[in-house]
């Protein structure tokens, strides 16, 4: 197995806006009601014109930087969603079928899948490489696999983000999407940095595994979010952070296509 450090980690969805408030949920469950998504690394005017999908991206690639204390321009980026912008996607096709001469400027803008990343790069004043993943359920695990062999071939912290947002009507069949979740993870090589949240090995494996259970309290809000493929993972590094017990080798595997995996070890 290959190893990394994690040193930087965000979260958001309708239940919890921070990494911090993610622990507290796991931990007490105490669930926020109202979230607020309000990413102060985009300008105030772009802040307005941004749709949810990239604040959701934004908002938690600036707390993980934020919690390692790095420079946001400093690190690549690898985004990742099945379907990208659902909204605007829907939105688009239905004006183009009915009145095409009204369709947003802004909105088709906005509807690239790497929109988010365009956003972090000029928010940040980022040279560093950036890069857009999608692959339907497998976007997540495909992302960090990404991110993990950027990070340990180029010696160089990379930030993974994943997000899905809630599917409209017309497209939930093709992704079944009940609420939006993004959150971001922060690898660098081994003592890249000073401190470290935890450490996590991986290894791809050819076998074929189904998406794992979420934890309990997060199975009910978040389980048809292909973004929150990952969310066992995070969850047991929030639950060490807590005070939680997670044995040294705690495995998860995660699917990558129909015959092959990833295996993630704390």
């Amino acid at each position: 197995m290959t190893e990394l450090d994690i040193v930087g980690l965000g979260a958001w969805s309708p239940y919890f806006s921070s990494w911090a408030e993610l622990v507290d949920g796991l931990d007490k469950g105490n669930w926020q009601t109202e979230v607020k998504l309000q990413p102060e690394l985009i300008a105030p005017r772009e802040r307005r014109r941004a749709p949810q999908s990239v604040k959701l991206a934004v908002e938690v690639m600036g707390q993980a930087c934020e919690m390692a204390a790095v420079n946001p321009a400093t690190v690549a980026t690898v985004f990742s969603s099945s379907m990208g912008d659902m909204q605007i996607t829907d939105y688009l096709c239905k004006t183009l079928a009915t009145t095409p001469e009204a369709v947003s400027p802004t909105k088709f803008h906005n509807s690239v899948h790497n929109a988010a990343t365009g956003y972090w790069s000029i928010a940040t004043e980022s040279h560093s490489p950036a890069n857009a993943v999608s692959a339907r359920e497998y976007s997540a695990s495909i992302a960090f696999l990404e991110a993990a062999i950027q990070a340990v071939e180029e010696n160089v912290p990379v930030l993974l983000v994943t997000q899905e947002m809630a599917a409209p009507p017309l497209l939930h069949h093709a992704c079944p999407s009940d609420q939006p979740f993004s959150a971001a993870m922060l690898l660098t090589p081994v003592g890249y940095c000073e401190s470290r949240i935890s450490s996590v090995r991986f290894a791809i494996t050819a076998t074929s595994v189904k998406r794992p259970q979420l934890p309990k309290d997060l199975n009910a809000k978040l389980s048809s979010n292909f973004g929150a493929l990952l969310l066992p993972f995070l969850a047991a590094i929030a639950r060490m952070g807590a005070g939680g017990k997670v044995h040294a080798a705690a495995q998860f595997e995660f699917p990558l296509t129909e015959n092959s995996s990833i295996s993630l070890s704390l």
